[in-house]
């Protein structure tokens, strides 16, 4: 019951926070991206959020946060395939997503990682 609760709350989060990137992609940057791209955007963060929220790894959740949000910042952003701001904007959001996602779901709901 406590992973089922888990994976729903990240899954959940990481929805609200690919929609907080659609927004701050279409809306503070000033362009507009095409529909394929704000999907592949929101669904990404799905990912993430879902991922964190299956993985067993015992680490603290500060750690288990930056970690996992890093490396799916570093695989979106080599997805824009480019160098400079299109690299780094994803690795920075990826970072601050999977760390607040972690902070939401083991602190605010109280679903941390259930130990073996």
């Amino acid at each position: 019951m406590q992973k089922t609760k888990r994976i729903t709350i990240t899954s959940i989060l990481g929805l609200i926070f690919g929609f907080i990137s659609w927004a701050i992609c279409n809306f503070a940057m000033g362009h507009t991206q095409p529909l394929s791209i704000n999907l592949v955007m929101i669904l990404f963060n799905v990912l993430l959020g879902f991922s964190i929220g299956i993985s067993s790894l015992l680490w603290h959740w500060a750690l288990h946060g930056l970690v996992l949000g890093g490396m799916f910042g570093v695989i979106l952003g080599l997805v824009a395939s480019g160098t400079g701001s299109e690299f780094i904007w994803p690795l920075i959001f990826g970072f601050i997503y999977g760390f607040l996602i972690e902070l939401i779901s083991t602190v605010a709901f109280k679903a941390g990682i259930a130990s073996s």
